[in-house]
């Protein structure tokens, strides 16, 4: 395409440029442009041709279908009724396509960088309810319509007495009179009646299936792996294709003013609000610039003392920012293990009253809010008095947002196994007898609980802050002359915070899918109510941020914090799956030693033998080793490749400096070549004339 039009600009210059051509050379010209084109099959919009000889084209096409076979006509036919299918099928997905008409509006009226944010949420309601039918197809379908006999899988021989203490198991549903109650509260808590159905793990059992050739066990297991595995790789590849195209352009012809000043505008926006919004952005954006000029300027000025004192200083706010954390992550590890202790307290003594049960239980998630809210606008403050660029400030304050989210996170993980499965305590009395501790009869539902909790909550805050934070803001600044309103203005939409709030929420959601495997349904759901919220927010309640998000530098660290997220819900699944001995008294690996047994078994029992000696040779070193040779000469050949590559480019950014200058010198070269010519004849004249004289 661009040759086609780097041809027709050429033919339209010699076209021009020659004033003398007369109607010969004309068409001559025109027979020319004719013979490099007859053969042309592309439709004629591509061809370098004018209307006038595209008209010509058409008619001697129509004129030559007349005359080629009945096969041929009916081939291109063919060809072109398959081409409009295709393209009225892109019509009918685009026509259906989640938000469209949504989607538009806001690109108009805000930019591509706030539309980065609800594109994020439509894609993580698809990620949610792709594993709907899957789950439902491979598991949910089959354990409901196959129920008899219970499958006796070959475990470890066990004290009699020990078996049965591990397995004195009863769920916690309430009747009588307070069952409309309880109901209300099951929502929240997700025990009575929701802890005995198929949205926990407890509630699925071994049951036997389609005879020998399909295990419930396999199929739950694989389903769930299998779908992580696709969204590591669904969203690695949206990752990859969002990367950010940095260009390495050289300090000797562009620079950061000239860039932003040319290449700053975003053209999908029309509303004059937002069009006086961009303009407000780059004009920040080049005050940010000369910032940074100067404040690279006084960098170098500095002195040794000042380097020093402000080393100091950056060194005392980081330990600062790390013992807040420090705080903050002990107060997750205290709220985590008294509303456990409660737990078990008003379980064995029904004592209680529900409400104060509900508020104990949602003592930790309440604890991770209140952190993760908190202490990103206090790293915010602090960052401003380590002397770095306004950029790096941003980059800097989002990496600890990032970081603290993730960790709380992890260390509300690391409690909860602490009390539920004994990690780092193994010689506590009620872990020796189970494996785990006893007092968590079911603990892969007391876990999938808290994943619930957590889900139920983050959604609950999103609706409370809406309601409660933001209208009332809205309402004050617009109705009431008062200056603390005044002073703080309309809320401001900012994207990032946005972004890391919806990762973290999908985290939970990986983290919590194989003790809860309808968590991602319920997720969906949320994230469906949440698209319409958040436009409100942003549309009649919030104001845009004054830095303005553009989709091609922000698109790419969103993918890889939802990428983050990931990995860290990927590593602690497979560190239980493979390492922890499931719950005696509920559950589909109840038998196994631990949830990863039953794939061997199914290896060793349900396989032919030459498919068990493939396997068993994948996993074993003879091909690890050569597997790992492979990927390192490969890793070696696309590093060589890419230096190659980098020195390469930079060889053509020396050409891009020096072409021009060459071109001049040659040209220069040229006409003193003429000049000399031309005196050349007068020189020898003068010679012959001094030689006679």
């Amino acid at each position: 395409m661009m040759s086609s039009q780097f041809l027709k600009r050429r033919l339209h210059w010699h076209g021009t440029q020659r004033s003398g051509l007369d109607a010969h050379s004309q068409g001559f010209k025109i027979r020319q442009t004719w013979e490099c084109c007859e053969d042309d099959r592309r439709p004629l919009k591509e061809l370098p041709l004018s209307m006038q000889e595209k008209f010509v084209v058409r008619k001697k096409r129509r004129a030559e279908g007349r005359q080629i076979s009945g096969w041929e006509h009916w081939t291109q036919s063919q060809r072109l009724s398959h081409r409009k299918l295709s393209q009225e099928i892109q019509n009918l997905f685009s026509a259906c396509e989640l938000w469209k008409s949504s989607l538009h509006e806001i690109e108009g009226h805000f930019g591509s960088g706030i539309l980065s944010y609800f594109t994020l949420l439509r894609f993580l309601l698809i990620l949610n309810l792709v594993f709907v039918p899957v789950f439902a197809g491979f598991v949910l379908v089959p354990i409901s319509f196959f129920t008899r006999t219970p499958e006796v899988p070959e475990v470890e021989v066990l004290n009699q007495t020990r078996d049965t203490q591990c397995k004195n198991f009863s769920s916690r549903v309430q009747g009588g009179a307070a069952a409309t109650h309880a109901v209300f509260l099951d929502i929240f808590t997700g025990e009575g009646i929701l802890e005995t159905s198929f949205f926990f793990y407890g509630h699925y059992r071994l049951r036997e299936t389609m005879g020998s050739c399909y295990s419930i066990c396999m199929a739950y297991l694989l389903s769930i792996l299998g779908y992580i595995i696709l969204c590591f790789f669904w969203v690695g590849k949206r990752m990859v294709e969002s990367r950010i195209q940095r260009q390495w352009p050289s300090r000797y012809y562009l620079t950061g003013f000239s860039s932003r000043i040319f290449a700053g505008w975003d053209f999908c926006i029309y509303s004059m609000d937002a069009v006086a919004l961009k303009q407000c952005s780059i004009s920040n954006s080049l005050k940010m610039e000369q910032q940074e000029v100067s404040r690279h300027q006084q960098k170098q000025q500095q002195s040794r003392k000042e380097k020093a004192l402000l080393m100091l200083i950056r060194l005392l706010l980081n330990l600062l920012i790390l013992a807040l954390m420090a705080v903050a992550f002990y107060c997750i590890y205290l709220a985590t293990g008294v509303s456990q202790d409660f737990e078990q307290q008003s379980i064995s003594s029904s004592s209680e009253t529900s409400s104060r049960r509900v508020v104990t239980q949602y003592l930790p998630p309440i604890i991770i809010s209140l952190v993760n809210f908190l202490l990103p606008y206090v790293f915010g403050v602090l960052v401003q008095y380590e002397g770095y660029s306004p950029s790096v400030e941003i980059n800097l304050t989002l990496l600890r947002s990032v970081l603290l989210k993730l960790a709380s996170l992890g260390m509300f993980l690391f409690s909860l196994g602490q009390k539920v499965l004994c990690v780092g305590n193994r010689d506590d009395p009620n872990c020796l007898i189970c494996g785990y501790n006893q007092l968590y009869q079911c603990w892969e539902t007391s876990i999938g609980q808290e994943m619930y909790k957590l889900t139920i909550f983050n959604f609950l805050s999103t609706i409370g802050v809406a309601l409660l934070v933001s209208l009332p803001r809205r309402l004050m600044v617009d109705h009431t002359s008062w200056k603390l309103a005044q002073w703080l203005g309309k809320e401001e939409f900012l994207v990032p915070q946005n972004i890391l709030d919806i990762v973290y929420e999908q985290t939970v959601i990986w983290i919590g899918m194989f003790y809860s495997p309808l968590l991602p349904l319920l997720n969906g759901v949320f994230i469906f109510f949440i698209f319409y919220i958040k436009k409100y927010i942003l549309c009649h309640i919030c104001k845009p941020s004054k830095r303005m998000f553009r989709a091609s530098s922000s698109k790419f660290f969103f993918q890889f914090v939802l990428f983050l997220g990931l990995m860290m819900a990927f590593s602690p699944l497979t560190y239980i799956i493979t390492t922890f001995r499931p719950s005696r008294a509920c559950g589909l690996f109840a038998g196994y030693a631990t949830a990863w047994k039953v794939v061997p078994e199914a290896i060793s029992t349900r396989l032919p033998v030459e498919a068990q000696i493939l396997l068993n040779y994948l996993g074993s070193e003879a091909f690890a080793f050569p597997l790992l040779s492979i990927l390192c000469l490969l890793l070696t050949v696309f590093i060589s490749q890419m230096r190659e590559n980098r020195e390469t480019i930079e060889q053509l950014k020396n050409h891009i400096l020096i072409l021009p200058a060459a071109h001049t010198l040659r040209t220069l070269l040229r006409l003193l070549f003429h000049l000399y010519q031309r005196q050349k004849p007068i020189r020898l004249i003068q010679h012959k004339q001094i030689c006679l004289f």
